[in-house]
């Protein structure tokens, strides 16, 4: 048994535009069908590359993780895993490819696992100030969801910028406005 479809049409050449319009709305139906699955997708892994259980985080805050993720992934084309934990930060295996941040509020304790690459970017002062440094004195009043929020905009900057000698991008202005030179940007695509 063969399917055919054979449009209706008095003439060739309503024929010939029939057959396009089913070919149109053919294309459209799949072009929609893939954009729902990779839409599908992408919330599936960043729901599973951030891991909460402490449960303390707003939709604000998981928003923001779960953008980080995805701009990790889009820009960088690097796998992040953000876990907040209960128990004391144990050894894991974690892939060499992947940036993993570990977080224990109740041991007031976190762990950090870059790439090569991307330790080599940030810099082991960086890494070492963020490790030991960045989140200390902010367990004690619960502010260490804006610490991590931080923590990753400062990954992000650092990131972005490594291939610049500047860490500001600098405005240009004349006399009467100031408007940023598209020019002298310090992320150039």
């Amino acid at each position: 048994m063969a399917l055919f479809i054979k449009p209706q049409g008095k003439t060739g050449t309503e024929k010939f535009f029939r057959m396009i319009g089913m070919l149109i709305i053919l294309g459209l139906v799949v072009y929609a069908f893939w954009i729902n699955n990779q839409s599908t997708l992408e919330k599936i892994q960043a729901r599973n590359a951030l891991w909460d259980q402490a449960k303390v985080l707003d939709k604000s805050e998981r928003d923001f993780i779960q953008g980080f993720i995805r701009s990790m992934r889009a820009e960088f084309g690097v796998k992040a895993r953000i876990q907040i934990i209960l128990d004391p930060i144990s050894a894991q295996e974690v892939d060499p490819k992947e940036l993993l941040i570990v977080i224990s509020p109740p041991t007031q304790d976190v762990g950090m696992h870059f790439p090569g690459l991307v330790r080599h970017a940030l810099g082991n002062g960086f890494i070492s100030e963020l490790e030991n440094k960045h989140f200390e004195n902010h367990y004690s009043d619960d502010e260490w969801p804006a610490s991590l929020m931080t923590c990753l905009s400062m990954i992000w900057e650092r990131l972005v910028n490594v291939d610049s000698n500047q860490s500001v991008p600098k405005v240009y202005t004349d006399g009467n406005s100031s408007m940023p030179d598209p020019e002298s940007s310090a992320h150039k695509e």
